[in-house]
């Protein structure tokens, strides 16, 4: 099932649209953003929409008002404003979006703050769409003057590939371009494949400027994007690749779970309603500058022997000296008939320490020669591909997901599944063969924001109800399918508000997964 295909599944789901046109060009507006700029079948620009961001990067929803939409056949004027409030922030925006008849789209933002808070964005964005841009050349002009060609990356780049940007033109089917014009700021583009995001994403403000910034009442942000369209566009031409080589492959990976955050010891239904869909391993983290940490281990060992399951422990290590490390070897010999693997991680780390994991594999590999021991990050994939290990001593690397980083309404969520597959491939081309991958954990809703700037809002535990329905199912499942190049994946909680089970209660994703199993498509 594809993306477009679990769309029209969810329709009832789905905030409103409506279709326009500005001449060739289609798209649809969505409550106050422009989705799917399209020259018939072929999609030119994913979305243009403003945001407003706060010092810890959230994305404050806006209220719609006085939105007014006139249209013709060929052209339309949609004009609103976006009012943006949270505890602490009060801003406001006009926002103008018009199409015309000769091919043209413009999308204009005057905002204005209302109260005083710190921003680490305020302006327009633009998605570009992954499948008819990876590997396209593009032509870039800067505020200077100058220009510099370059290519939509194939791989997920890890950094900025574009930068200091005024215009963007790029080649659309096979007779025609389209061009990019942007006012009011310097723009750059990273890859948003690094959160799983089915996008690169133009910006506003670059991030080499530090942040996050104060803004005062009565500042004024003044931007605007235009998108034209120069020529005709005759069928789409583009062949992505890396996606078609990964259509091969059909075995889907590993799948444990993750212990809940709650400490309580499962009951004997949850123990019961699990063995019903036997996994493969149990995610426990553990970490050690906690003092009930061997306790916690101790249950946890006790559960995955109940659920006839290896462990799949995350340590999260304090200093990582030899004396901490022989401490975790003398906890862990009792339970070494279920370790499955171990990933090394330091606190207040992003991911592995070099000198930590030399210190910590040979060690570990000695006490465990059965286990493997990994390299990674408990952050999004970014960090893992902005640290790739520069050593041998790992035997797995490891990196987790949800799908919202940057948006949470349902149509971002669909689109961004196809995503998924380029984390693996990535990896496959940049690391050794041997080396097994491991996504851990996948969760529907954001476990905790790595980026923030301040510690108390760094935690994102709320309920998610879209999980634990037949779309929470069917967004898991599809995720399963685009993650087959990997060795093994970690699945949610086990219980709990985001769980597979609410409470002792089935729930969608349990029940999808029960089916999987009837079905024999687990890897044993």
């Amino acid at each position: 099932m594809n993306s477009e295909e679990l769309l029209s599944l969810l329709n009832s789901e789905l905030a409103p649209v409506k279709t326009l046109k500005a001449g060739e060009l289609s798209c649809i507006y969505e409550e106050g953003n422009l989705r799917l700029i399209k020259s018939g079948d072929f999609e030119i620009v994913r979305m243009i929409y403003s945001a407003v961001r706060d010092e810890n990067w959230k994305t404050i929803a806006p209220v719609i008002e006085g939105e007014k939409i006139e249209e013709t056949g060929d052209s339309f004027s949609i004009s609103y404003t976006a009012v943006y409030r949270t505890d602490n922030i009060s801003y406001k925006s006009k926002i103008r979006i018009t199409g015309t008849k000769d091919n043209t789209i413009s999308f204009s933002f005057s905002g204005e703050a209302l109260s005083a808070f710190k921003r680490n964005r305020i302006g327009l964005c633009v998605h570009h769409p992954i499948k008819e841009c990876a590997g396209k050349e593009i032509e870039i002009f800067t505020p200077e003057g100058s220009t510099y060609n370059s290519v939509f990356p194939e791989l997920i780049s890890p950094h900025q590939p574009f930068k200091d940007i005024k215009e963007m033109v790029w080649e659309v089917g096979r007779n025609a371009k389209a061009k990019l014009i942007f006012k009011g700021d310097i723009f750059e583009t990273e890859d948003q494949r690094n959160w799983t995001d089915a996008s690169y994403k133009t910006y506003s403000t670059p991030l080499q400027i530090p942040f996050p910034v104060q803004v005062v009442a009565g500042e004024n942000v003044e931007q605007k994007i235009t998108l034209q369209l120069l020529g005709e566009v005759a069928e789409a031409t583009q062949v992505n690749k890396i996606k078609k080589e990964a259509a091969t492959i059909s075995l889907l990976p590993k799948i444990g779970y993750c212990r809940s955050k709650n400490g309580d010891k499962l009951a004997e239904k949850q123990t019961a309603l699990l063995n019903a869909i036997p996994f493969h391993h149990y995610r426990v983290e553990l970490k050690l500058q906690e003092p009930n940490w061997k306790n916690e281990f101790k249950i946890a060992g006790e559960e995955a022997i109940c659920l006839n399951t290896a462990l799949e422990l995350v340590l999260f290590f304090d200093s990582g000296n030899s004396l901490e490390i022989k401490e975790v070897i003398d906890a862990l010999k009792e339970t070494q008939a279920v370790l499955g693997s171990i990933l090394v991680l330091q606190r207040d780390q992003k991911t592995t320490p070099p000198d930590l994991i030399s210190i910590a594999y040979p060690v570990l590999k000695e006490a465990f020669p059965r286990t493997k021991i990994g390299y990674g990050t408990d952050a999004f994939f970014t960090e893992l591909n902005r640290n790739l290990p520069a050593i041998d001593a790992y035997d797995f690397v490891s990196f987790s997901f949800n799908p919202q980083v940057h948006a949470v309404d349902t149509r971002s969520l669909v689109e961004n599944l196809e995503a998924q597959s380029y984390t693996i491939q990535t990896l496959r081309a940049l690391l050794p063969a041997e080396r097994e991958i491991h996504v851990s954990p996948i969760t529907f809703k954001m476990r905790y924001n790595p980026d923030s700037t301040n510690p108390k809002a760094a935690g994102t535990q709320e309920r998610d109800p879209r999980q634990q329905t037949p779309f929470g199912a069917a967004w898991t499942l599809q995720t399963l399918k685009n993650l087959s190049g990997a060795n093994q994946v970690t699945l949610f909680e086990l219980s709990g508000p985001n769980g597979i089970l609410d409470e002792e209660k089935e729930t969608s994703v349990y029940s999808m997964l029960k089916q999987l199993k009837m079905e024999s498509f687990y890897i044993s």
